[in-house]
């Protein structure tokens, strides 16, 4: 099922419970908190290794962090973000 990634995005910032930052994301991955992790196509390859070290689902955005940001409803730019709960998104489906 192709799902639509920035639609689902914006539901689960909505209507679950996300938190943005990389040391934080990296921590929720690392004390498994996170049901799937979001990262930019600019994500730092740092950053990126860590989440992927863990068991977590890791979603990798096709845009950029500027452009994550705002699809996300924050004026900032944003290279991770865990998704601790969904919410009412089907964004899980994305890295099946």
């Amino acid at each position: 099922m192709k799902i639509n990634v920035d639609k689902s995005l914006i539901k689960a910032v909505k209507t679950g419970n996300v938190i943005v930052g990389a040391k934080r994301t990296v921590d929720a991955a690392k004390d498994g908190s996170a049901k799937m992790v979001v990262l930019a196509s600019n994500c730092p390859e740092e950053i990126k290794t860590k989440v992927q070290a863990t068991n977590v689902p890791v979603l990798e955005y096709e845009g950029t962090s500027v452009e994550l940001g705002p699809i996300c409803g924050k004026p900032f730019t944003i290279a991770a973000m865990a998704i601790l709960d969904v919410g009412e998104s089907d964004i899980l489906a994305a890295t099946v």
